[in-house]
């Protein structure tokens, strides 16, 4: 699992960085359309007992409309406890919408999300609906950090899954 970690780790890390133009203090991006690789890593809060650290990592595909709105197309993403891995494993898809603050300091900006969607462990065999809402910093226009909250709930089992996230567009 340690290996897992440091590989995931090190594809964010070691990607080349596209170059990035700024002007009077703000963000200009090349385009609209963005792909990201998100990686979280975290703990489950609720219902799960006994669980290890969490594993979150997922691509997303993002179209800004505005300067300040936009919308995660799709986001698909793979959930997993490292303590029970195989018993844990659950991939979702979300869609959902992304605001962006004016630059605040620097280059940076800051962010929020919300998105809605589909849940599926594979051990449980079974579905539910999922959210996520999230915050963090948009460092530069290819490279984010924050906190975000997933959550589900089926039958009388609610759980949620608190995590650092690290984003990445290429």
């Amino acid at each position: 699992m340690k290996k897992i970690l440091f590989v995931a780790l090190m594809a964010i890390f070691s990607a080349s960085a596209n170059a990035q133009l700024v002007t009077s203090n703000r963000f200009v991006e090349s385009n609209a359309h963005n792909f990201w690789v998100d990686f979280g890593l975290g703990a489950y809060t609720g219902d799960y007992k006994d669980g290890g650290l969490g594993l979150d990592l997922g691509f997303r595909w993002n179209k800004m409309f505005h300067e300040y709105v936009g919308w995660d197309i799709i986001k698909v993403a793979g959930q997993a406890d490292t303590k029970h891995f195989s018993e844990s494993i659950s991939v979702k898809a979300l869609t959902g919408i992304r605001f962006e603050s004016p630059v605040v300091f620097g280059n940076s900006k800051i962010y929020g999300n919300f998105a809605g969607g589909y849940i599926y462990g594979f051990d449980a065999k079974e579905g539910a609906f999922t959210w996520e809402l999230g915050a963090g910093l948009k460092v530069t226009p290819q490279f984010n950090v924050g906190i975000a909250y997933d959550a589900y709930s089926k039958n009388s089992f609610n759980t949620g899954f608190i995590n650092l996230k690290l984003g990445y567009a290429f």
